[in-house]
């Protein structure tokens, strides 16, 4: 029998891109192949790779040049979004139909919460049987009827099921469960696994957590919240949360907010900005793509994120920085006027830009109530949306042939930010 807490299933498809592709090229399974970009557009890096791939330890995201010298026999293949888009339309079809609580992370995985909905599939109302009877589901027949294996994590909370899934290895199943909220005995497989498996820990992260002796996500819980908290603020309390099972955060909003948190684009340029011209024109292609989402969403931004790649010392770097928008707003101009503000103030070309990212966070409903400006023309704000709807409605009927404004004054940005085909991904939700 089950105990009182909830039960949640978290699934990975593995290599979805490079899967995906490989259906129709059974005779490459067993040879190292990845799934590369453009190279001559400065988008040729490694997307996703199978596993023969996988043994020469090619990273996601690295240049094609350096992954063939990791591996001289590396096949590439071109990326086929629509393919890509209508198998992860399916699996998100598959899972959906064992509960109604359902949510997508990222275009290859999804988190369902099967707990009112187990017992229809075997058992009683809190029996193990029906869970198991779901997992079997999708480990056997998905493979069969889709030719992908999943990865499956299987416990109480988002946080547990992720972590689960993560290290269960391809094609793998793997359980973190426990009897009551009593029960610590998850502790001696959860407490050892190093601090970054743990959800939203990342390289810069790890880094802090290291330097201060936490290597393991044992260490966390018995850190302590305080001293997580004086170190990282708010955030380090979450990962205290997290770490120590206690993490209630439901897949489906229950507040009446929008599913996802956030909304963001960004590309490879196709040469290094350097200069403002070049930064605000790049600036605008990616507001306008972000800002057409969040419109077709019916959501406004109350943050804005902006990521920048660079090259130093023959090393990609990565930082990112954020703050809040003075009037919650999808205006393409009004969301990259405050980007291009944040960008200067904390970045200013310190070194040549290699990569943009611009995104949206704590959306909330164009209906939500919010703190107006004295200083805001509302007439000139009406305006803009009008605009900007008439873009949107251009944009759909005529996306073949419609060429925006930016890219008139630099046609080398034709294209950027606006591929229909790569707009699949759901927006992030947490």
């Amino acid at each position: 029998m089950f105990g009182p807490d909830k039960y949640f299933i978290h699934a990975d498809v593995n290599g979805h891109f490079a899967y995906s592709s490989l259906i129709y090229y059974p005779e490459l399974l067993e040879v190292p192949v990845v799934i590369g970009g453009n190279e001559e557009a400065r988008h040729g890096i490694v997307l996703s790779k199978n596993a023969a791939a996988k043994k020469y330890k090619i990273p996601t995201g690295t240049s094609l040049h350096q992954a063939r010298q990791l591996c001289p026999e590396l096949k590439s293949l071109p990326p086929v979004y629509p393919l890509y888009e209508r198998t992860s339309k399916d699996f998100y079809a598959f899972l959906e139909q064992f509960t109604p609580v359902s949510a997508p992370f990222g275009c290859d995985g999804m988190s369902i919460d099967v707990t009112s909905t187990a017992h229809l599939y075997g058992g009683g109302e809190r029996s193990i049987e029906g869970v198991t009877a779901i997992i079997r589901e999708l480990h056997e027949t998905f493979p069969k009827e889709y030719g992908l294996n999943l990865s499956i994590g299987i416990s109480w909370n988002f946080t547990f099921a992720k972590l689960a899934c993560d290290t269960a290895g391809p094609n793998g199943v793997k359980w973190i469960t426990r009897k009551s909220p009593e029960d610590t005995s998850w502790q001696e497989q959860v407490y050892p696994m190093p601090v970054d498996e743990l959800l939203y820990i990342g390289e810069a992260t790890r880094k802090k957590l290291w330097a201060k002796g936490i290597d393991t996500i044992g260490d966390i819980a018995r850190i302590g919240p305080q001293f997580l908290k004086d170190w990282f603020g708010k955030v380090g309390l979450i990962h205290y949360i997290r770490a120590t099972g206690n993490d209630t955060t439901p897949i489906a909003d229950e507040d009446g907010g929008p599913p996802m948190r956030s909304i963001g684009n960004g590309s490879t340029t196709p040469y290094d900005l350097t200069s403002e011209w070049e930064l605000h024109c790049m600036a605008h292609v990616l507001a306008s793509s972000v800002c057409k989402r969040m419109r077709a969403h019916k959501v406004i931004p109350k943050t804005v994120e902006v990521s920048v790649t660079y090259v130093k010392d023959g090393d990609m770097r990565y930082e990112s920085y954020q703050c809040p928008m003075p009037v919650p707003s999808n205006i393409d101009s009004e969301f990259a006027q405050i980007a291009l503000e944040l960008f200067h103030r904390r970045f200013n070309f310190k070194h040549p830009v290699r990569k943009l990212t611009l995104r949206g966070k704590d959306l909330c409903f164009n209906t939500s109530v919010y703190q107006l400006s004295f200083e805001m023309d509302a007439m000139r704000r009406e305006k803009l949306m009008g605009a900007a709807r008439c873009a949107d409605e251009l944009n759909e009927r005529w996306r073949h042939t419609l060429r925006r404004c930016v890219e008139l004054a630099d046609p080398r940005l034709s294209g950027l930010g606006s591929k229909a085909n790569q707009q699949f991904a759901p927006a992030g939700w947490y």
